[in-house]
C-alpha cells in the first residue's frame, strides 16, 4: 500500500512545491530583480544536484543528442523562467497561480501545431474553456494585477510546452535523473551569461531572509520539486499524474492568500474556477483512454 502512494505523494508534493514557489518568487521581487532570483534559484539548484552524481555517474551525452539538450536547456531554463519570473514580478500572485493552471490546455494547443494531432470534442471544449477563464482573469481589475505580466506568464507555458516535447524525445534514452541534472547544468551554463550582459552582476548583500527564500526556491521548489515529480512519472501514468497537476494553481492561490493576502474577486473566482474544470476534463480523459488501452 505504501509503495503505491508513494509515487502519488510525490506527484503531489512537488505540485504543491511548485505553487509555494510562485509566490516565494513574488515575496523576493520586492528586493531583488526578477533575472537575478532565477539565476540565484538556478545556480543553488545545480550545486545541490551535484549531491546526486556521488551514488549516480553523470555521463555527458552522445554529440547527436547535445543539440538536444542545449536546445531543452535554453527553452526550460532561460526562456521559461525569466517569462514567467518577469511576469510574476508585476502581477499578482493569485493571478499567476491561476494562470499556471492552464498548463494542460497549453499543452494541447502547442501539440496540435507541432504535430496536427486532432483532439475530440471534449477535449476542444476544455480548451474553450481554459481561454474564456484566463481572458476573465486576466482582465480581472484587482489590485497588483497587470495584464503584460499576465500575458507574460501565458507565453512562458507555451515555451514550457516546448521543452516538455524536447524532453520526452531525450527521455528515451536518459533517464529522467539524468535528463533534469543534464538540462538545469546546461541551462544554467546559458542563463549566467544572459543575466549579466544585460541585467548585470546580481547583489550578494541582501537580508538573511532573501537568501533563506531563494534556498528554498532552490533546493526545494526546483531541485527536490523536479526530482519528485521525474519519480512519480516513472511509477505513474502521465494521465494520472495531470491530475494531481492541478493541485500546483490551487496551492498557488491558498499561499498567495495566506502569505501575500491577495484578494480574490468573482472574476477571478469564476475564470480560476473555469480553467480548473478545463484542466481536469483533460486529464480525466486522458486517464479514461490510458484505462481503456489496457
Amino acid at each position: 500500500m505504501t509503495k503505491k502512494l508513494l509515487p502519488i505523494l510525490s506527484i503531489v508534493s512537488a505540485c504543491i512545491l511548485w505553487g509555494l514557489a510562485i509566490i516565494l518568487t513574488k515575496q523576493t521581487t520586492e528586493q531583488l530583480k526578477f533575472p537575478h532570483i532565477a539565476l540565484y534559484r538556478f545556480l543553488i539548484a545545480s550545486l545541490f544536484l551535484i549531491l546526486f552524481t556521488f551514488k549516480k555517474k553523470v555521463t555527458f551525452p552522445v554529440k547527436s543528442d547535445l543539440k538536444f539538450f542545449l536546445l531543452t536547456s535554453f527553452f526550460t531554463v532561460p526562456c521559461t523562467f525569466l517569462l514567467q519570473f518577469a511576469g510574476i514580478s508585476i502581477t499578482s500572485g493569485t493571478n499567476a497561480s491561476l494562470i499556471i493552471g492552464m498548463t494542460p490546455t497549453i499543452f494541447i494547443m502547442v501539440s496540435y501545431i507541432a504535430f496536427r494531432k486532432r483532439e475530440n470534442k471534449a477535449v476542444m471544449l476544455s480548451v474553450l474553456l481554459s481561454i474564456i477563464g484566463i481572458a476573465l482573469v486576466v482582465g480581472s481589475p484587482t489590485a497588483g494585477s497587470s495584464w503584460i505580466g499576465n500575458v507574460l506568464i501565458i507565453i512562458s507555458l507555451i515555451t514550457l510546452s516546448i521543452s516538455t516535447i524536447l524532453t520526452q524525445k531525450i527521455m528515451k534514452t536518459y533517464s529522467p535523473l539524468i535528463t533534469t541534472i543534464l538540462t538545469f547544468w546546461f541551462g544554467t551554463i546559458i542563463l549566467i551569461p544572459l543575466v549579466i550582459i544585460f541585467y548585470g552582476m546580481p547583489p550578494v548583500d541582501l537580508d538573511a531572509t532573501v537568501w533563506a527564500s531563494l534556498i528554498v526556491q532552490g533546493v526545494l521548489c526546483t531541485s527536490c520539486a523536479y526530482l519528485l515529480w521525474n519519480y512519480g512519472l516513472q511509477k505513474i501514468s502521465m494521465a494520472k499524474a495531470g491530475v494531481y497537476a492541478n493541485i500546483e494553481p490551487i496551492a498557488g492561490v491558498i499561499f498567495s492568500s495566506l502569505l501575500l493576502s491577495d484578494k480574490i474577486n468573482i472574476q477571478m473566482a469564476v475564470g480560476g474556477t473555469l480553467v480548473i474544470i478545463a484542466a481536469l476534463l483533460i486529464s480525466i480523459i486522458d486517464l479514461f483512454k490510458f484505462k481503456t488501452a489496457k
